[in-house]
């Protein structure tokens, strides 16, 4: 559930904490706050911030990326990811493969620049701003902000360019990549306010193929009982076989009403029929069972209850 007053105060001091030892300015910013900065060919520093960092991969970031390649999602997955997990939860996903090299170079870097640069993740597109946000005990949405990284390599904040937030957002298209993955980044959100939640492995096997190998995404819509489970529109079925941006952001809601119940998909009558036969027939299960053990337990004779309890059973 989302912090108390009290818990969300003393969240926010940590977090200011860890920003005064760390390269992140520590001063909260909003979109109309203002910032110098410039990257471009020829800079000194030009690529540095490209090698030895982590870039978590967001579902939308996966489909410009394997697209641009024109790689299906299972090579791209294979050839350009590894396994990771969203911190301070179990939420696995997956990670950009760097470069075996020193540097632990980004492979798509070369000293020109970006080859991918107009489909780079959202991680290269936040740089040198990232946005924060925390869930108030009041605010459905939260409460989010921005903040400054400041690396000692980085000579672009000496330039002159002068952006607000906001502008340099529009400028990197972050506000694009952000609405494409805001069903994701709830579920991201929610798990991290919640704490270590208890999530079964069915649940993170759906967040992990959700969030990763639209491949499996479509086949499991398709090929399978989904679209008898649920009431959807025909016109919005047929979107999503054509549209794969459109299943995209289709099976990203999805993934948030599964997890934790938020949207407006419908449960159809049959797949509530269903369900309901199945949790008698496993209800009857049980009481078989429970029969069964009685009806075992009143034959056994006063000898064999003796032996029982001389083994300790």
């Amino acid at each position: 559930m989302p912090l108390d007053e009290k818990e969300f105060n003393k969240k926010m001091d940590e977090v200011k904490e860890k920003l005064q030892k760390s390269v992140i300015v520590p001063e909260q910013l909003t979109r109309k706050s203002k910032m110098k900065f410039r990257c471009y060919p020829g800079i000194a520093c030009f690529t540095k911030c490209c090698s030895g960092i982590k870039i978590n991969l967001t579902p939308y970031d996966i489909f410009r990326l394997k697209n641009r390649l024109g790689m299906s999602s299972h090579d791209f997955l294979l050839q350009h990811t590894v396994p990771g997990s969203v911190d301070g939860t179990p939420l696995p996903i997956v990670v950009l493969k760097m470069k075996e090299d020193a540097e632990r170079s980004c492979p798509f870097v070369t000293p020109e620049g970006c080859t991918v640069y107009t489909d780079r993740p959202v991680t290269c597109r936040y740089y040198p701003i990232g946005m924060a946000i925390m869930k108030k005990y009041d605010r459905k949405t939260g409460e989010d902000f921005f903040i400054k990284i400041k690396e000692d390599h980085c000579l672009g904040h000496n330039e002159e360019k002068e952006w607000t937030i906001e502008e340099w957002r529009a400028d990197q298209e972050s506000d694009l990549y952000d609405e494409m993955n805001k069903d994701w980044m709830e579920v991201v959100l929610k798990t991290k306010t919640l704490g270590i939640v208890e999530l079964g492995q069915k649940s993170l096997d759906l967040f992990f193929m959700f969030s990763s190998n639209l491949d499996m995404v479509r086949d499991f819509i398709f090929n399978s009982n989904f679209l008898n489970a649920y009431e959807i529109e025909p016109d919005v079925i047929e979107k999503i076989k054509e549209d794969e941006l459109e299943l995209l952001k289709f099976s990203l809601k999805w993934l948030r009403f599964t997890m934790y119940g938020e949207g407006d998909f419908k449960v159809s009558a049959e797949a509530r029929q269903i369900a309901k036969e199945r949790q008698a027939a496993k209800a009857r299960e049980k009481m078989d069972l429970k029969q069964k053990a009685v009806e075992k337990a009143l034959a056994k004779t006063p000898e064999e209850i003796m032996k029982e309890a001389d083994r300790g059973e």
